[in-house]
């Protein structure tokens, strides 16, 4: 799985959470929610391994 298709799929499970968690709406993401996808972006952006190839 490539960065940014892993990324992508983490940002839109955040946002679904918040909104029925915290309530907010759209794009928007309580400081809570908005703390822990940077966290993932990250851990993502220091990962050593690079590119994973999901096909293995």
């Amino acid at each position: 799985m490539n960065r940014e298709k892993g990324i992508e799929t983490v940002t839109l499970m955040v946002r679904r959470d918040c909104r029925g968690v915290h309530g907010t709406r759209g794009e928007a993401l309580c400081p809570a929610c908005a703390a822990l996808l940077g966290y993932a972006r990250q851990r993502r952006d220091g990962c050593p391994h690079g590119e994973i190839d999901s096909r293995e």
